[in-house]
């Protein structure tokens, strides 16, 4: 028989995703697409008609590209002028005098292949059409486009490398991710050593949960720039992604040799430890993004997790009030902060977070949990059934809540239904691997067949 009502070892409630910061795609400071059909917008979502555009302007760039078998650019034929001088009268107007648009690689490059095309073939050309000779059909461009007479020409591959990395840029914000990694498919093509490129191609296949090619492509990045900080927190930030916590470390270190004061390396090389349990040093790095100017209600979620893992209990109180002073229906931390003020023996305080979880969120099995176990540590064992009983209806899989409710059914001296409950918590917890569940249920089953 139990020997009084016990309740269960604190239970750690997987971490939410809240404003987490993601990798980083390069560059990071272009301006809206816009087209003739398009106004400019603040926000950075686009009509689908300029898209549509983009996506009939790729692909016919491909195809352009693909007719020289060396993978270099060709010239324009004269099949190819109307339709290359529609693209540069669209992208002009689109453009404008912006040196920042993401378009204008692709407006350089094609005011480029037309000023080979008409050095090459405009005599002829005028001799057939006269009138050709009135016409100003490049002149915003080209002025545009003047270098001083000291910077050398860039080659056509290069220029084509670029514009087919912005328009890759542009598919990516769009969240268009098969014609963004065709883009850079294109660019790396034609610029082999395009660190940009491989980058954003990685995180192009990271946002499609392919992480192994994203990785690769980092790694490519990497070994052609050694000593880019930025590179390494991409690729930590994918290895942690991946559960690869040790080598997502390894990477943020270097990321932090590199450049010492990058608050979200530090953020997110806190979060790898804390997943190999090394709080201390977690709550160190988490301390350093703070001063680094990180300040987030992740900040405080995380770091709260750690302190609370190493029973630093008012401390992390302490972090789990920022965060639900930062965001008021934050369901998670008045949980964890309940079940701290639960450890502290604060009850009421405890109680009251509870049910404030459950008033912003009826359907969070867990808060009904945390009340069950509190409800049962209070000799309230008709209340824990009721509130164990719909945790595991919100949750059927949930062991917890299972041995919680045997736990209050004991209370109860209904010790029959309360084996039951045990063994489905045996169960669920072998097959989760919860070791340390496991074996409270196993004690509790050993005390109620002695």
């Amino acid at each position: 028989m139990l020997t009084g009502v016990q309740t269960l070892p604190k239970v750690t409630l997987p971490p939410i995703s809240l404003e987490v910061p993601s990798m980083s795609q390069l560059p990071d400071n272009s301006k809206p697409l816009q087209t003739r059909t398009s106004r400019p917008t603040v926000p950075p979502s686009y009509p689908e008609s300029d898209y549509h555009w983009l996506v009939a302007v790729l692909d016919e760039l491909i195809e352009f590209i693909r007719r020289d078998e060396n993978g270099g650019v060709p010239e324009l034929i004269e099949n190819d002028y109307d339709w290359s001088h529609a693209l540069l009268v669209e992208l002009v107007d689109a453009v404008g005098e912006s040196d920042t648009h993401p378009l204008r690689p692709l407006m350089e490059f094609v005011c480029q292949l037309i000023d080979n095309y008409e050095d090459k073939h405009l005599p002829e050309l005028t001799e057939l059409f006269p009138e050709l000779v009135e016409e100003e059909t490049i002149e915003a461009a080209s002025v545009n486009n003047q270098h001083d007479e000291d910077t050398p020409k860039t080659s056509e591959n290069e220029l084509a490398a670029h514009a087919f990395f912005s328009i890759g840029y542009l598919f990516s914000k769009g969240e268009k991710a098969e014609k963004a990694l065709a883009a850079y498919d294109t660019a790396i093509v034609l610029k082999p050593d395009f660190v940009a490129a491989y980058n954003n191609r990685g995180e192009v296949f990271q946002k499609l949960g392919k992480y192994d090619k994203a990785i690769v492509n980092l790694g490519k990045a990497i070994e052609l720039d050694p000593v880019f900080a930025e590179l390494y927190y991409n690729r930590g930030y994918l290895k942690g992604s991946s559960g690869e916590s040790e080598a997502a470390i390894i990477d943020f270190d270097k990321a932090i040799e590199l450049d010492s004061k990058n608050a979200k390396t530090y953020y997110y090389r806190g979060i790898a430890k804390n997943q190999l349990g090394e709080y201390q040093a977690a709550i160190l790095d988490f301390d350093k993004a703070v001063e680094f100017g990180f300040d987030s209600i992740n900040i405080y979620y995380y770091r709260g997790l750690a302190k609370t893992s190493l029973g630093q209990h008012n401390a992390a109180i302490s972090d789990f009030d920022m965060v639900i002073a930062l965001k008021p229906d934050c369901v998670p931390a008045y949980n964890y902060r309940g079940n701290l003020r639960q450890e502290l023996g604060i009850h009421g305080d405890a109680l009251a977070d509870f049910n404030k979880a459950i008033h912003i969120n009826p359907d969070y099995a867990e808060a009904y949990n945390s009340r069950g176990n509190l409800n049962g540590s209070l000799g309230q064992y008709h209340d824990a059934l009721v509130d164990c009983t719909e945790a595991i209806r919100l949750n059927s899989e949930y062991a917890e809540a299972y041995a919680n409710r045997g736990m209050a059914k004991v209370g109860l001296d209904r010790i029959d239904e309360a084996r039951g409950d045990f063994q489905k918590a045996l169960e669920l917890a072998e097959q989760q691997e919860n070791d340390n569940l496991k074996a409270f249920i196993e004690e509790r089953l050993q005390e109620l067949n002695n």
